[in-house]
């Protein structure tokens, strides 16, 4: 694969190279955007000290091309021609305006899928926007339902569009790759960033249709026409999402506060097993669920997200804890995987902690296949493998500043 994306694609490129795949990094000889993306190791800005390059470009080979000459599109084309995967995330129209669209790679090599990744498509007004992670994020509608009622939308902690549409690009790819399995042509894959982001918001797509209404920016709470839900919860050392009115697990929570004293007489003798929360609930049930709610922040308030996690996976309840980077990083579950990998990093002179294999395969297991390349460190190693340069010609092109 030759990933000539920024960090739209990224980990489209990630996937495959964990996946086994030869991934070559093809940068401009300044180096990819990616590169100089914050926060940096040891809060030292370089080109190769960027944590989201760090992870998102493990396991790939860098190669600077300058594509803008002739001569480095000519060596473009020669890698192209032995290559079977191509992802990128120019502006629509630029890679035809420098003759490396699709039909000009598929002459030179008629099995390449070439993999797209656009803000809003290549078709219709949208397909010459510009574009940022966050106003795609925004456009796909899911800023729409983030933060309170009363204050401006939010973004998703750090920018996710990309990471979403990487994604998709890979699966996408994959798809495509298994076609050719039967027909031997390759194909045009276009990824769209804010159909990605569409996908993302699951419920959501299907309350116009199935109930006349959509949802609303909530805060804390979840719910439309009238049913609002407390779903986020204040606990010792941060914060509880816990969905109350779900049957068995209401119930089970419900013992639970009344075994430790947090209950209620009336909850002692409610059909818990038939009760649900819905629109046309009484001013006595309503009362109730505000109560319940109340109840339930108070119980919380007396343990550690950990504490509340350990009894919610015993009791059976639909529960988890607000994790945030550390509780990531000291997981269990993610430990007993080993999930987290060490990956030696010979330039930067330390082991790097890197998130490993998406899945864990007995037969063909897959992972980081090693540290993030420095800028160029393939490029000489490339050329001589895949394009069958001699030495002469290498150099020639360094000089040049092709390469």
């Amino acid at each position: 694969m030759l990933d000539l994306s920024d960090e739209k694609g990224a980990l489209c490129g990630k996937i495959f190279a964990d996946l086994g795949a030869d991934v070559i990094k093809l940068e401009p000889p300044g180096g990819c955007s990616t590169r100089r993306i914050p926060p940096y190791l040891e809060d030292r800005a370089g080109p190769d000290t960027s944590l989201y390059f760090l992870a998102y470009q493990a396991g790939k080979r860098s190669v600077t091309i300058d594509i803008e000459s002739s001569a480095g599109r000519d060596l473009a084309r020669a890698l192209i021609e032995k290559s079977d995967f191509i992802v990128e995330s120019f502006e629509v129209g630029y890679l035809d305006s420098i003759g490396l669209g699709y039909l000009a790679l598929a002459a030179i090599n008629p099995r390449i899928i070439l993999t797209s990744i656009t803000p809003f498509g290549d078709r219709g007004p949208g397909k010459t926007y510009q574009s940022h992670d966050i106003n795609v994020w925004a456009a796909g509608g899911m800023m729409y339902l983030m933060g309170k009622p009363d204050r401006p939308p939010l973004e998703m902690s750090l920018p996710q569009a990309g990471l979403h549409a990487g994604a998709e690009a890979a699966v996408a790819s994959l798809i495509a790759h298994y076609a050719r399995g039967s027909t031997g042509g390759g194909q045009h894959v276009v990824v769209d960033m804010q159909a990605c982001i569409v996908w993302t918001l699951m419920n959501e797509q299907a309350m116009p249709i199935l109930h006349g209404d959509h949802l609303e920016r909530t805060g804390v709470y979840v719910g439309s026409a009238g049913m609002r839900r407390k779903v986020i919860f204040k606990c010792r050392d941060g914060y509880i999402s816990a969905l109350i009115g779900a049957g068995a697990s209401t119930k089970a929570l419900v013992d639970w506060m009344l075994e430790c004293g947090y209950g209620a007489p009336w909850m002692k003798t409610k059909d818990w097993l038939n009760w649900t929360p819905a629109i046309a609930m009484t001013k006595n049930d309503q009362d109730q669920v505000l109560d319940l709610e109340e109840r339930v922040q108070s119980f919380f308030m007396t343990m550690t997200k950990r504490e509340i996690y350990a009894a919610a996976i015993k009791r059976r309840l639909l529960l988890a804890p607000v994790a945030d980077v550390s509780d990531i990083a000291s997981d269990p579950q993610l430990r007993a995987r080993e999930y987290f990998v060490p990956i030696r990093d010979e330039n930067l002179g330390r082991t790097l902690t890197l998130p490993g294999a998406f899945a864990r395969l007995s037969r063909t297991p897959i992972g980081p296949a090693g540290r993030a390349p420095t800028l160029g460190e393939h490029t000489g190693e490339v050329l001589r493998e895949i394009a069958g340069y001699e030495a002469s010609k290498i150099a020639a092109l360094r000089s040049a500043g092709v390469i």
